[in-house]
């Protein structure tokens, strides 16, 4: 879940690391620059763009098709094919550099423009407050706080859990649940870790939103939440 990167590697080193060899008895296994694992392409920096490329290009692969074809259910063929791919496993991309996020949200805008018809000409905006659509940024939010939900409550596996902190002055805010912020090691790098990222956003949700104790009401409640952020409402 959203694995740091370390962007402060020297070229010396990261150079050490691509031309890594292995020894098995008496074959030699070279690294791989990239390597894939649960349908996410892990690439030898942790940046993630080969992974988000390929999202990127199977998507406008599938609009293309679906464009052809929108009249029968056009809904659900561009969930099935597009946001459900911007959506596998997005808190990976969180904290990534906007350049990439932005990759992901031309896909986005251009699925918003086949359902409704829209040219590129057309404000998009105005599309996905109408169709309702969390901008990707807000999406991965959303996935990250659904997950520090999960470890608020104990439902997440034990390598994900995370500290809450105690209150001991007895204030309306005291009664909601607060994650024990850790400090990154390094900024650039440690800020994007669940340990990190999570207690962050989760401790700067409104007080009646922590406290809420089922998991769907949760969902809708920070929905509406990062909604308003997105759209200014």
């Amino acid at each position: 879940m959203a694995p740091s990167t370390d962007n402060n590697k020297s070229p010396k080193c990261q150079q050490h690391f691509n031309h890594a060899k292995l020894m098995v008895g008496s074959s030699h296994i070279s690294s791989s620059p990239k390597a894939r694992n649960l349908g996410v392409v892990f690439d030898s920096g942790l940046t993630f763009h080969d992974h988000i490329s390929k999202i990127v290009s199977v998507g406008f692969y599938h609009l293309r098709c679906i464009a052809s074809i929108k009249k029968y259910l056009p809904h659900a063929l561009v969930h099935a094919f597009v946001t459900s791919r911007i959506d596998f496993c997005n808190s990976i991309p969180y904290g990534l550099p906007s350049i990439e996020i932005t990759r992901l949200q031309k896909l986005q805008n251009q699925a918003a423009r086949v359902l409704t018809n829209s040219t590129r000409r057309d404000h998009i905006t105005p599309i996905l407050r109408e169709l309702h659509w969390l901008p990707v940024h807000q999406r991965i939010r959303y996935k990250m706080l659904t997950l520090a939900y999960r470890a608020v409550h104990n439902t997440i596996p034990a390598y994900l859990a995370l500290p809450s902190r105690s209150n001991i002055r007895h204030t309306r805010s005291s009664t909601a649940p607060t994650l024990e912020r850790r400090n990154a090691k390094k900024r650039s790098a440690g800020d994007r870790t669940f340990s990190v990222a999570a207690p962050c956003l989760w401790n700067a949700l409104p007080v009646a939103v922590r406290v809420i104790h089922d998991l769907h009401k949760f969902q809708q409640s920070i929905k509406s939440v990062l909604f308003r952020e997105a759209f200014g409402l």
